[in-house]
């Protein structure tokens, strides 16, 4: 006897079929369910244990409903997107099988006829058992899209286009392209699925694919679902324009509007045309009103949506395009504008006229006084080589910074003395030493971007060594979180912790999750794959755990929505604590009509900053712009995590820095968005550039923003700010002007955009660059040190405005070929009509000012550091005595270079 595959039809054998084994069929049953139970078995132990080390890890920092916020909409998500995939493909494959059902003509026994219905009905299951849950975690991943949309808060601006508040276009609209997308999804995956169950019902019947009436109606009905799905797409694709990048600027141009707009449109009604189709095509038409339906808007897709966009481009735009296209000029740089903040740059006119003589030196001197010498990264080098201190430690960066000494503000670079525990002997690389002995960083090293020792051109210091000496009291040196990507170290254990300064200690912070019990052992042992944690003796029921120590993964963890800062930086309270700041930002790419920088964003806010402890790894979020809708709905959505700026203690305050991201990314926008005439914008007469220089040893480097100690016009006294300069887009490379922004209060966060004017024209950095190389003294000396076993290392090119006028500055340093240990020896600095090369500062201004007299000092005259008198005649005298032995300086050194040129047989250049 044989049957169908669902014992529902008796009907006549056909020889020559062979049988399958029933007992193998079993047996593949069996081992795919217990497969199935061991797989899903480990992962829920692992979700279980991944919760509970979270849960413990921010409770201990106090942000439990933080995790548990998140961790409740991730898991509703999961389920309702993984339920929601498994009910549709469990329905419409019971349908695929149910349609399927007909009489077999193979040769089949009754329990062959059971295992492979079951085999079916397994391989349907794992399937469902497979694809729900890749559709649940896709929708689990889309949470901060979600969070959003349930706590969304208007922009108070509105699109030019459609009139919708911004939050439309950044929250609704990305919702719903993931649902559309998630549906169409789901849709092309369910009919897939239901097209291979049928195609195998048939082929173990031993028939083709024959579409039967029910299989017909049950393709009219996912057809039309998916016709739909594809008509919201274009309905959505309208909005999107205004996000185009398309035209001749960002946003729904002319072309947009007038021609793919209509087509969108077109193209909506075709699809829900389509649908109703696929629907009715169940009563008259078949299969070839389907088919029909399809290439219907297969046909106005290829010819309306991409041919006639273009055509009209071509023939009605190009030919007046600027008239055509000057609203939406307009719109791009109104939104640019306000993405960016740009709106807030105040204009500041710099006539660059100015005479550098001894009174302006005299008058200036906060400004002097702090012009930078020390790079970062020669400086680090140095570091490296000099304050080390021991094996474990090195110095991953520095970070500039600014310091009240002696009543005086001082731009210093300061470097956190990190852990690296690789560095240790290969016979001291175990265990204990690692996660128990050698636990922490310590301290830090603070000079003086200015200061170096005479001759030898080693950093001075306000912080040195170990013990720590210095200007600045530490009384909490260690470095238990910082910028090192450690693993993980367990403290207070049997085994005491390596303390350079004190020899061994115990930890007595907070930071860290208590190792008390077995589960907890267990638990982090597996976390960390470490069989140790759970077997060694030296953990105690004191002992604490510490992870996430690096500063981004720690505070990325916490708000995985805010995007962070490549640079935190250490700073030193009043009490001798370090914390590090870190700057996070709320950004999108979803701003209507705003130009994206780098294809990445198109609005972008430093709204929070972020506060860690070194020592106990506490973390603050302070709010420095709460006006920023992304922030008001972070904030709606954790009212817990953020605090108000007050709440930051003052000393943290006074070391905030502008930071380095938004300041590139607004002077980068700015560099064309500064005009604000749409006929100029479009011609692109006035666009400008980022400078190049020759920096480290490579040539045509984009100059990069500096933190330096300036003067502003109309003020009092120097502050701490970023610039960087511009010049003209193309072949000139004069200087055009500059963008500073302001770090000290009450001035955080001003923008001031300097402009010079084109007659006279001012030298940019790489036409001073080219200066100084063309120089035939500075030639001649790098050539004589770059054949010495030596090689130069030529500083960032510094733009310092000076009393109206414009001083270059560039440092030099040597380092051997063979060690990274640069010294700073020579100081290059130029002017509208000089380039010299000196032994310091001093020097290098002296050579400048030449014999030009000092004016009668006058009444009101600015003195040089807020609340002191300005350097007086024995100043002048100074710099007059070293001006006048210059003249012989240069001879004798004249002399020495021709006669090493006649050494070399007149090589030298």
């Amino acid at each position: 006897m044989s049957y169908d595959l669902t014992d529902d039809a008796e009907i006549t054998p056909s020889p020559g079929v062979p049988g399958i084994s029933a007992a193998q069929l079993r047996l593949a049953r069996r081992w795919a369910l217990a497969l199935v139970a061991l797989v899903l078995l480990v992962l829920s132990l692992w979700w279980v244990r991944a919760v509970y080390t979270d849960w413990l890890w921010f409770d201990r920092l106090g942000l439990l409903s933080v995790y548990t916020k998140l961790l409740i909409l991730k898991a509703w998500l999961f389920l309702g997107g993984a339920l929601a995939a498994a009910a549709f493909l469990s329905g419409n494959m019971y349908l695929a099988v149910r349609f399927s059902r007909g009489p077999s003509t193979r040769i089949l026994k009754d329990d062959v006829v059971r295992s492979l219905r079951a085999l079916i009905f397994g391989t349907a299951g794992l399937t469902v058992l497979i694809a729900a849950p890749i559709f649940g975690a896709v929708a689990s991943g889309r949470w901060e899209t979600f969070l959003l949309y349930f706590n969304r808060a208007p922009f108070n601006a509105t699109d030019p286009q459609f009139g919708l508040d911004i939050s439309f276009y950044v929250v609704t609209l990305r919702l719903l392209n993931f649902i559309q997308g998630w549906t169409m999804g789901l849709l092309i995956v369910t009919i897939v699925t239901c097209l291979a169950l049928y195609s195998s019902r048939y082929g173990l019947r031993g028939l083709g694919l024959v579409l039967a009436p029910r299989m017909m109606k049950h393709a009219a009905v996912m057809g039309l679902l998916l016709m739909l799905s594809i008509a919201a797409g274009h309905a959505l694709d309208v909005y999107e324009l205004v996000l185009s990048g398309k035209g001749v600027v960002f946003g729904a141009t002319y072309t947009d509007v007038h021609a793919r707009i209509p087509v969108l449109w077109l193209l909506t009604s075709i699809g829900i045309l389509g649908a109703v189709g696929f629907g009715v095509s169940n009563y008259f038409g078949g299969l070839r009103l389907m088919a029909g339906a399809f290439s219907l808007w297969v046909i106005v897709v290829l010819l309306a949506d991409l041919a006639y966009p273009a055509l009209f481009q071509r023939f009605q735009v190009e030919p007046d395009e600027f008239t055509r296209e000057l609203p939406y000029i307009l719109r791009n740089l109104e939104a640019t504008r306000a993405a960016y903040q740009l709106e807030l740059v105040d204009p500041v006119p710099y006539p660059a006229t100015g005479t550098l003589d001894a009174l302006a030196l005299r008058d200036n001197r906060a400004t002097l006084d702090n012009i930078r010498l020390w790079d970062p990264q020669p400086l680090l080098d140095a570091y490296n080589q000099l304050q080390f201190m021991e094996l474990y430690y090195r110095f991953l960066d520095l970070d500039s910074d600014r310091y009240v000494v002696d009543g005086r503000l001082r731009q210093v670079l300061v470097g956190a003395r990190e852990l690296d525990s690789q560095n240790l002997p290969p016979d001291a690389q175990n265990w204990v030493n690692r996660k128990l002995q050698y636990t922490h960083g310590y301290g830090v090293s603070m000079s003086p971007t200015t200061g170096f020792s005479p001759g030898e051109g080693r950093p001075q210091y306000f912080l040195q060594d170990i013990p720590i000496r210095g200007e600045f009291p530490v009384s909490r040196p260690e470095l238990y979180y910082s910028e090192s990507p450690a693993n993980f170290t367990i403290v207070n254990s049997t085994m005491p912790e390596v303390n350079p300064s004190a020899g061994f200690q115990h930890y007595d912070g907070a930071g860290g999750i208590s190792l008390d019990s077995a589960l907890r052992r267990l638990a982090y042992a597996w976390q960390f794959s470490d069989i140790n944690i759970l077997l060694t003796d030296q953990v105690t029921s004191d002992s604490r755990i510490q992870y996430r120590r690096q500063i981004r993964e720690r505070v990325g963890a916490i708000a995985p929505f805010l995007e962070l800062d490549a640079d935190p930086y250490p700073v030193l309270d009043g009490e001798g604590r370090i914390w590090w700041l870190q700057d996070t930002y709320t950004a999108t790419d979803r701003y209507p009509y705003s130009a994206r920088l780098d294809g990445e964003l198109n609005y972008i806010r430093n709204s929070v900053k972020v506060a860690v402890d070194a020592y106990n790894g506490e973390v603050h979020f302070y709010v420095l712009d709460p006006e920023d809708p992304l922030l008001r709905m972070y904030r709606k959505a954790f009212p817990d995590l953020f605090e108000d700026l007050e709440a930051m203690p003052q000393d943290l305050q006074d070391h905030m820095r502008y930071p380095v991201r938004l300041f590139s990314a607004q002077a980068r926008t700015y560099l064309r968005y500064h005009v604000t005439d749409p006929q100029v914008f479009f011609n692109q007469a006035e666009q400008w550039a980022i400078p190049l220089e020759t920096r480290f040893g490579k040539r045509g480097v984009e100059v990069t923003p500096s933190y330096l100690v300036l003067q502003m016009p109309e003020e009092e006294k120097e502050e701490f700010v970023l610039m960087v300069p511009f010049s003209p887009a193309g072949e000139k490379k004069n200087l055009v002007g500059w963008m500073v922004a302001r770090s000290d209060p009450p001035h955080y966060g001003r923008l001031l955009g300097f402009q010079v004017p084109s007659d006279p024209q001012i030298d940019g950095p790489s036409q001073v660059e080219a200066r100084i190389e063309n120089d035939q003294r500075i030639s001649q000396q790098f050539t004589l040190w770059e054949g010495a076993g030596s090689q130069i290392i030529r500083g960032q090119l510094l733009v310092i405005p000076v009393a109206g006028a414009i001083i270059y500055v560039e440092p030099l340093y040597l380092q051997s070929e063979g060690l990274a240990f640069p010294e700073l020896k020579k100081v290059i600095l130029a002017d509208a009509g000089n380039v010299v090369m000196a032994d310091d500062i001093e020097q290098g201004l002296a050579m400048l000012v030449g014999d030009k007299p000092a004016p009668p000092e006058s009444s009101d005259s600015t003195p040089a550091v807020d609340g002191e008198t300005p350097p007086g005649l024995e100043e002048l005298d100074r710099i007059g005595e070293a001006v006048s032995g210059l003249d012989a300086a240069v001879d004798e050194l004249e002399e020495a270079l021709e006669s090493l040129r006649e050494t070399l047989g007149g090589t030298t250049k």
